[in-house]
């Protein structure tokens, strides 16, 4: 949908851009978070990615998607970002990061909530390739040709390295669960 208000936005419509921002914040926040894994640094990556995408907005030449063009610029941000920065090992989620349910809730929803936890806590433990490879590839719906598009990663690359993040995302969840069930 943004594709068709980047003429727009070109032609100096500032709410143009300010719609694009509203569509595209939560992808861009959930792509530079798999790779950064800190709020506030996957923060300040979509904001400079956003910067660069308003400053080069006439370079897209609409060859593919705005959100993919776009996507790939906050992989890079990101990228730029975790090179940049000392490493951190401590990036856990913890438990209290992630909203508690309130004792009234459903049962079902204290099971969503779980599961979204263990899902996070794994593609927390994953490598930023992985991480990335998977959000892209099961919760964008982009194909291996797209993702190579966004990351830079050549075709048997990313197939490679979306093989390797779906077993190491299945031996986190197994360990996850044999932990809880010996804290049982």
């Amino acid at each position: 949908m943004p594709d068709r208000y980047v003429e727009r936005v070109l032609n100096g419509d500032k709410e143009a851009f300010r719609f694009i921002i509203r569509e595209c914040k939560d992808d861009a926040y959930n792509l530079a978070i798999s790779i950064l894994k800190e709020e506030y640094a996957a923060k300040e990556a979509v904001q400079r990615a956003f910067i660069k995408a308003y400053e080069g907005l006439d370079k897209f030449r609409g060859e593919a998607a705005f959100s993919t063009w776009f996507h790939r610029i906050v992989v890079n941000e990101s990228y730029q970002m975790m090179r940049s920065r000392k490493p951190d090992r401590n990036h856990q989620l913890k438990e209290s990061e992630i909203s508690n349910s309130d004792k009234n809730k459903t049962e079902q929803k204290i099971d969503a909530d779980h599961k979204e936890f263990v899902v996070r806590k794994a593609l927390g433990q994953l490598s930023s390739n992985e991480s990335l490879a998977l959000k892209l590839f099961y919760l964008h719906d982009y194909s291996i040709h797209e993702i190579c598009d966004i990351t830079g990663w050549s075709d048997s690359n990313a197939k490679v390295i979306l093989h390797r993040a779906r077993k190491s995302m299945k031996a986190q969840l197994l360990q996850i669960y044999d932990f809880k069930k010996e804290e049982l």
